[in-house]
């Protein structure tokens, strides 16, 4: 069986040592075993959940949510119907997030038209006075 140190996996995970310390600190992580010596040792198995819990992070999720979820599996009560339902859940918040985005950016382009315009729409006026940008 491969082990670690911590220097170790936080380079083969591609994560920082204060990230071990910090996932260890609030349960993502099992408490590792250690040498006689006192040194923290960690196995392939630790490796492989920092590498889940960092692909969740991309996929959005927050480690609250990430938490949560290992802990269900650990106590057998995550399904893959219960994990379908999270992703789907993840994915509209996704979807407003972006139309959110699409929103504000179609407010931006609406502002610089009128402010490329020769004739401004009052509200775009009033802005430019507050902000003393007058032409």
């Amino acid at each position: 069986m491969v082990t670690y140190l911590r220097g170790e996996l936080a380079k083969e995970a591609k994560v920082n040592i204060e990230t071990l310390r910090y996932y260890e600190k609030h349960g993502l992580l099992p408490q590792p075993q250690r040498t006689a010596s006192g040194y923290r040792v960690y196995t392939e198995e630790t490796l492989a959940r920092i590498i889940f819990i960092q692909n969740a992070k991309n996929c959005g999720f927050t480690l609250r949510e990430i938490t949560k979820a290992l802990k269900k599996s650990e106590d057998g009560k995550l399904s893959i119907p219960d994990f379908i339902m999270a992703i789907e859940r993840k994915m509209t918040a996704v979807d407003l997030e972006i139309a959110k985005r699409e929103k504000t950016r179609l407010l931006l382009v609406d502002l610089k038209r009128n402010l490329e315009s020769a004739e401004r729409h009052p509200g775009v006026q009033e802005t430019l006075q507050i902000l003393k940008l007058e032409d």
